[in-house]
């Protein structure tokens, strides 16, 4: 399996269901390496003692047993049949625990990922703080912290793998609408540009002169300030809402 899309769905369907460590911990375990069994094959009932680690998979057993495996348990506690996407099941995903000190972690995942009853076996990664917001609003907000929002940019990378600003990142509120016109939004309000009256997007003179910067777009702002001149509403600002005045 792809191992993006492999990561890719086990964040989004263990952040349904209150999983936290993939996006709270770029560097590697040393000791530990997770794993997934394909869906046609049975959750592992695993019982430990203090000598002795059996499972009821003699595939996984064979494993523990040549390797010297020290634990292997669920990898998020609360996951059931009813938590998988396609064939990745969070209920079949296990961390291994190899012990400290250990030179053999990649040879281990190769082995686990080559596994016939496997769909990939990749590094338990600890992730680390990458992103830091410059809201000054924003310790006002009690519902980023609810969502986790702080995780989510740090996993993502901001700074380094997207532009933190700007109309070439599409976003979609799903709620019961957007504040068009706040100021943290206004400059990069998405415009349909299929949506432009014809009149303007057909007189190539007009339409340079309301695409101010030259980019074959119009934007929110270069709206406001070709479009709109005047408190059309009536509602005390001039703002992107007396375009639908």
């Amino acid at each position: 399996m792809n191992r993006t899309f492999f990561r890719s769905v086990i964040i989004t369907l263990s952040l349904l269901i209150g999983g936290s460590e993939f996006l709270f911990s770029s560097d590697k375990s040393l000791s530990t390496f997770l794993f997934a069994l394909k869906s046609n094959i049975n959750p592992l009932e695993i019982s430990k003692t203090r000598n002795s680690l059996t499972v009821d998979n003699s595939s996984i057993q064979n494993f523990i047993d040549t390797h010297d495996i020290e634990n292997i348990e669920p990898w998020l506690m609360g996951a059931n049949e009813n938590d998988f996407d396609g064939n990745v099941y969070l209920n079949r995903i296990y961390r291994v625990y190899i012990g400290e000190n250990r030179s053999d972690i990649d040879y281990l995942i190769s082995t686990m990922d080559s596994n016939l009853e496997t769909i990939y076996a990749e590094p338990e990664y600890l992730r680390k703080p990458l992103y830091v917001q410059n809201d000054p609003a924003f310790d006002l907000q009690c519902s980023m912290p609810a969502v986790k929002a702080i995780q989510a940019w740090d996993f993502w990378d901001v700074p380094n793998v997207m532009p933190a600003d700007g109309q070439e990142v599409l976003l979609a509120s799903v709620d019961t609408g957007v504040d068009y016109t706040h100021p943290d939004l206004v400059a990069n309000i998405w415009v349909n540009q299929g949506e432009i009256p014809s009149y303007i997007t057909d007189d190539q003179e007009l339409f340079q002169i309301v695409d101010s910067d030259g980019d074959g777009k119009i934007s929110s702002l270069e709206m406001i300030s070709e479009f709109i001149m005047a408190d059309l509403n009536e509602d005390g600002q001039v703002n992107l809402k007396d375009i639908f005045a």
